[in-house]
């Protein structure tokens, strides 16, 4: 006869209630929603105050930063605001973007080359060639700064320049997403490429027309995390660039000489957040339904 699996606790208690365990009480309940709802307001706090203060003329928000907007000075102040932002980010918003895009495309390619070779291609030291790479992701980026400015401005003369700014965020960024990718591309099916191959076709053609069409999924939502990141970037571009900013630079130098109103301010938050809200929200779809972990385990 099988024993009892109910816990020791439940025993003695009346079988004509549900049994609760103890993390499914009322207090315990209680504690669990007010901890979510103070993150969740810790959270969204800084958002609203740069929402809120993108409404208000530049005397109301040096009044009080946490007042609502008045209602009859609300839409004036937003077109100004806005405009003003605008007027001071609007080139560099869009080379950034741009900048992030060609960056992003790059790093995603060749972590994908290196993934499909490192996978399906058999040569002598693979395996060490891979630990070195893998040994590359322990490193954090910013101790190879004291080398690479000088290496980057004085011997390949690319300073202040947008392909000096991207070279080693692409060399850097590509080993991820090739160990991404190499686990991806490893739970693909076999007799896929081994049909192709008998039937004739090369490299190329097996990956761009295999490889790539069944792990679309995890390579845009790399591609999307590399263009993020590129666009996010302040330290590397403010010790590589001078005169060419991206838009990060460029909005730290207006708040530093305070040469920017409060209220555009906070407008010139929102409008650089765009994008970034974007790509969350795309490669959160793909998250969310399973499309990112499909055939892969990790």
């Amino acid at each position: 006869m099988k024993k009892s699996k109910i816990p020791a606790y439940y025993h003695g208690m009346k079988r004509n209630r549900p049994l609760l365990r103890p993390y499914e009480k009322a207090q315990f309940q209680a504690i669990f929603i007010f901890c979510s709802i103070f993150c969740l307001v810790f959270t969204f706090l800084p958002l609203s105050i740069t929402v809120i203060n993108s409404l208000k003329t530049e005397e109301q928000v040096a009044a009080n930063i946490f007042a609502l907007p008045h209602l009859n000075t609300m839409f004036q102040a937003m077109a100004k605001n806005f405009s003003a932002a605008w007027n001071e980010i609007g080139s560099f918003f869009l080379k950034t973007i741009l900048v992030s895009l060609v960056g992003a495309f790059f790093e995603v390619l060749i972590g994908a080359l290196l993934a499909y070779i490192l996978t399906f291609k058999e040569f002598y030291f693979k395996k060490a060639v891979f630990l070195f790479f893998i040994a590359i992701l322990l490193v954090p980026s910013i101790i190879g700064y004291p080398m690479l400015v000088p290496l980057i401005r004085d011997r390949f003369g690319l300073g202040d320049t947008y392909i000096g700014y991207l070279l080693p965020m692409i060399g850097g960024s590509q080993v991820g997403g090739m160990f991404l990718f190499r686990t991806f591309f490893s739970q693909q099916p076999k007799s896929l490429y081994e049909s192709a191959q008998i039937a004739g076709a090369n490299d190329f053609q097996i990956f761009t027309k295999i490889t790539v069409p069944l792990g679309l999924s995890i390579l845009l939502y790399a591609f999307l995390g590399d263009f993020s990141g590129i666009y996010s970037e302040y330290v590397w571009a403010s010790l590589i660039l001078d005169s060419n900013l991206t838009l990060m630079t460029k909005m730290f130098a207006l708040v530093d000489n305070k040469t920017i109103e409060y209220g555009a301010m906070y407008a010139m938050y929102i409008i650089a957040s765009i994008p970034c809200i974007v790509t969350t929200i795309i490669s959160m779809r793909y998250f969310k339904s399973g499309e990112f972990a499909s055939g892969m385990k990790l």
